[in-house]
């Protein structure tokens, strides 16, 4: 009877489009709309399905089913030139819209739907307007948005997704043209895929509460958003993969980190203003260890900030996170060059080190002088002049070849010979550093 009224009934007046009205009906038999052009608003208020309801590949003006209860929806294909409204649905088999095209909005708020593995399927879906999924959805399933498109804004505020072990939203190579919410109280238990998305404004999970303890709970490779807000109510629980992500703007805070974050790659503008130690502890919970690229990235956005302590202090800490990866020699040398000057970052560490040297060897040769060279014509003996030609290994004040000290004076000549060529080498080397791009 209903597919009669839709496709046979006479059509209305010129501007104006005939509806068919039904509030708190139930309806035994399949309502079959499928591969068929119903030229009418479609409202069926209210009213309960005992077989799914099947528009596959129609074409509709709007459908209206708010506050329905059904075992599942076909809607593949379907291309709907107004609203699809499910708001305070009830379905417990799995909604299904992939490939369907909706010109206006697509209303999910506080439905509910449950499926064996799937609640929602839009893969490939086409949105005109915005998918509002508040004020209460809840899914148990997976809610696939994969390759969908969406004209203007994704807002779960307030949803409830769940699939423990699975994907609780799964949403890779989405485009949002604007912003897309999880905010303020948005739930999801099991991983929230992002990989691959396109938002246009900024992606939040500002209050969220994301779940998937045996694997990851975010993900976001090659994301590309504006924006990302991890201010989340608790800390996330699972893995969070930024890998190759790329946004203007991080905003997260240190007690909602998780224990685990993948960062390779991850590229940003500017991050929340975080103390420069919280964020080498965040760099170090990224598993594989020493990753270059995550610590010239916050560098560089430091630099930006005009931070510059804070940036060498991050460059300072990538060399001695990569020291831990080196042969033992290798690994020796990276400690003397950060004894001596900071591998360059800490330039008055070196000179430090140089007055030590020169008031230790400036006493004690003024104290015992070294014996003049034998058939030499030595100028006036200067224990400080003497200790600095000693130190600095490319210039001569021509005491070193005109003093020959014995013993004791003689290992301490060698040492501080030593300790130039050292300093030397390593400042050279912390000069080069940090004039270079890296």
């Amino acid at each position: 009877m209903l597919r009669t009224l839709l496709l046979g009934a006479q059509q209305a007046e010129p501007g104006h489009f005939a509806t068919l009205n039904l509030i708190g009906a139930r309806i035994v038999e399949i309502l079959d709309l499928s591969n068929t052009d119903v030229p009418h608003l479609v409202r069926l208020r209210d009213c309960q399905f005992d077989e799914r309801p099947d528009l596959h590949s129609a074409r509709t003006q709007q459908i209206d089913l708010a506050g329905s209860t059904f075992p599942g929806l076909r809607c593949s294909g379907a291309i709907i030139d107004g609203t699809l409204r499910l708001t305070g649905c009830r379905s417990t088999a799995e909604i299904r819209l992939v490939g369907a095209r909706v010109a206006g909005t697509l209303l999910l708020n506080a439905a509910r739907f449950e499926g064996t593995e799937s609640a929602l399927n839009a893969t490939r879906l086409t949105v005109g307007n915005d998918i509002l999924g508040q004020k209460g959805l809840i899914c148990r399933g997976e809610v696939c948005l994969s390759h969908a498109e969406i004209g203007g804004s994704v807002r779960f505020d307030g949803a409830h997704l769940s699939n423990p072990g699975g994907s609780a939203l799964s949403a890779p190579d989405i485009v949002v043209s604007a912003v897309m919410n999880c905010c303020e109280g948005f739930r999801a238990e099991g991983m929230v895929e992002l990989s691959y998305a396109s938002i246009g404004s900024h992606l939040s999970f500002e209050q969220a509460t994301l779940s998937n303890p045996t694997g990851t709970a975010l993900a976001c490779k090659h994301l590309d958003a504006r924006e990302l807000v991890l201010l989340t109510a608790t800390p996330i629980d699972g893995e969070v993969d930024l890998r190759h992500a790329r946004l203007g703007l991080l905003r997260d805070d240190p007690a909602t980190w998780p224990d685990t974050l993948r960062l390779d790659g991850l590229t940003y503008d500017a991050l929340t203003d975080i103390h420069g130690v919280d964020r080498l502890r965040w760099l170090r919970r990224d598993p594989p260890g020493y990753l270059p690229q995550t610590y010239e990235q916050l560098a560089a956005a430091y630099r930006r900030q005009g931070r510059e302590g804070d940036a060498r202090a991050v460059l300072l800490a990538r060399h001695r996170r990569r020291r831990e990866s080196l042969p033992p020699a290798l690994r020796a040398w990276g400690y003397l060059q950060d004894l001596t000057v900071g591998y360059g970052y800490l330039p008055t560490r070196a000179a430090a080190w140089l007055v030590a040297l020169l008031v230790a060897g400036g006493v004690t040769f003024g104290l015992h002088h070294p014996q003049v060279v034998a058939g030499s014509n030595p100028p006036g003996f200067n224990s400080v002049i003497y200790t600095l030609d000693l130190l600095i290994p490319v210039i001569d004040f021509g005491q070193q070849n005109a003093f020959d000290p014995h013993g004791a004076l003689a290992w301490l000549a060698y040492g501080l010979i030593a300790a130039g060529w050292i300093l030397a080498t390593t400042i050279a080397a912390g000069i080069s550093r940090t004039l270079g791009p890296n």
